[in-house]
């Protein structure tokens, strides 16, 4: 039994029961409670944030009379999905990812129950008796829908099996007793044949996709899978330190639309590749205006200029060539533009002087074919090296795969790696946005 079981644990467990609890440490998780009813572990590392790792005492509690279904389970060579919420049994030939609601919690829930599947399907794992043990309770009423496919391959919407719900499911700050246990959330289970991992989980991820999405279409039920929250990103780069603890009347002048804008970016956490597009947005809003005031400004110099002859060509050309170029500037251009115009070149420098996130826009950062940024290079200057990465972000998030003018980097997609990476960027695109709110206040 684990030291960091609280010495609230005055109940002995059978053999049975402690090798669940050995099995559960093999992947560092130990217990911390128990009563008559139920049992409290420790998170799984992948299911704890930075911030949370160092709190104490959470926990995920589970109903104790499941341990023997877990032991088993366990027993039979069980390990965590390489990317998603989930877990992948090589042996048994299943992986099962954890559903999500994205809309309001238990309402795709609620119609899953009331779906039917066609009767005169069959499936060996509801004849054989095989099928994966869930959490359940005889007063709940559950969802559970078995959906056999074509050859071996069948698919299971249904509670979490003790597994995956141990590995997969947020701690708590105080165990649950049995007698207040609600749902156990639904996974998706995909049954193959398969012993190799990686093809299990290549295999199951592209049955899960189109089942999503056929639930979506044809009977308007709305799932996803979700990412292990320790491989979200460090997003405490989002907690900025308050400026001040004071209230004031507003000041600022600012559009409504690009108020909704901006405060829509901080409410997607879940989304980051649309956080950065909407903070893009407002950028995008004032590219006219800021090539404009560069474009009036350069005319109205040269027509102060005490040697321009109104009667010359050569003089009256540049003027046309100045409104000429400000009209056929491509984005990255206007962008460029915006930024030198509109952002205090000492923001751009503190930005990068003051945080400790240098190296992610750096050569060896995680987001591929874009520009980096280096504060220190003498040929480009640090506002168009900044312009070019944000419009190469930009341009990897909302150009298809197949356009080829974008065709040497991927598709920057709401759900991976690079998403999960994206905050330092998301956060310089914040502070874009803010100063070209800021300069637009000003010029009123």
């Amino acid at each position: 039994m684990s030291e960091e079981a609280t010495s609230s644990m005055t109940l002995e467990f059978d053999d049975v029961e402690e090798e669940a609890i050995r099995l559960l440490a093999k992947f560092k998780i130990s217990l911390r409670d128990a009563g008559e009813g139920y049992v409290a572990f420790s998170p799984y590392e992948k299911m704890t944030s930075r911030r949370e790792s160092q709190a104490s005492p959470i926990s995920v509690s589970l109903p104790r009379n499941f341990l023997p279904d877990l032991r088993d389970q366990l027993l039979s060579g069980v390990a965590p999905h390489s990317t998603s919420r989930g877990i992948v049994a090589p042996a048994a030939g299943y992986v099962e990812m954890v559903l999500q609601d994205p809309r309001m919690p238990g309402s795709a829930g609620f119609r899953l129950r009331r779906a039917t599947i066609s009767s005169e399907m069959t499936c060996r794992h509801i004849e054989d008796g095989t099928r994966i043990a869930t959490l359940r309770r005889e007063d709940h009423v559950h969802t559970d829908l078995h959906i056999a496919g074509n050859g071996t391959t069948c698919v299971e919407i249904s509670p979490a099996s003790p597994a995956c719900y141990a590995l997969t499911t947020y701690g708590r700050y105080a165990p649950r007793e049995r007698d207040r246990w609600g749902s156990f959330g639904l996974t998706v289970k995909v049954y193959l044949r398969s012993d190799k991992p990686d093809r299990l989980e290549k295999a199951a991820g592209e049955v899960v996709s189109s089942l999503l999405y056929e639930l979506d279409v044809r009977n308007g039920i709305r799932f996803r899978t979700d990412r292990w929250l320790a491989e979200r990103g460090d997003r405490s780069i989002l907690q900025r330190r308050a400026a001040t603890s004071v209230i004031r009347f507003p000041e600022i002048s600012i559009k409504p639309e690009l108020a909704t804008l901006f405060g829509f970016a901080a409410s997607t956490i879940d989304n980051p590749p649309l956080a950065f597009l909407s903070y893009y947005q407002i950028l995008e809003h004032n590219l006219a205006s800021a090539v404009k005031r560069r474009a009036l400004r350069k005319m109205a110099k040269e027509l102060s200029d005490p040697l321009f002859n109104r009667s010359s060509r050569d003089d009256l050309l540049r003027i046309f060539m100045i409104s000429e170029r400000s009209t056929h500037m491509s984005e990255a251009a206007q962008l460029r533009t915006l930024i030198d115009e509109c952002v205090r070149p000492e923001a751009l420098t503190d930005f990068f002087a003051t945080g400790d996130h240098l190296s992610h826009f750096g050569n060896k950062g995680p987001i591929v074919g874009v520009e980096t940024v280096n504060p220190s290079n003498p040929k480009v200057s640090l506002a168009s090296q900044v312009a070019d990465r944000v419009y190469g972000i930009r341009n990897r998030i909302v150009h298809a795969k197949d356009d080829p003018r974008y065709g040497e980097a991927p598709p920057l997609l709401p759900e991976g790696p690079e998403a999960d990476a994206l905050w330092p960027d998301i956060v310089l695109a914040r502070l874009l946005a803010t100063e070209v709110i800021l300069d637009g206040h000003a010029g009123t």
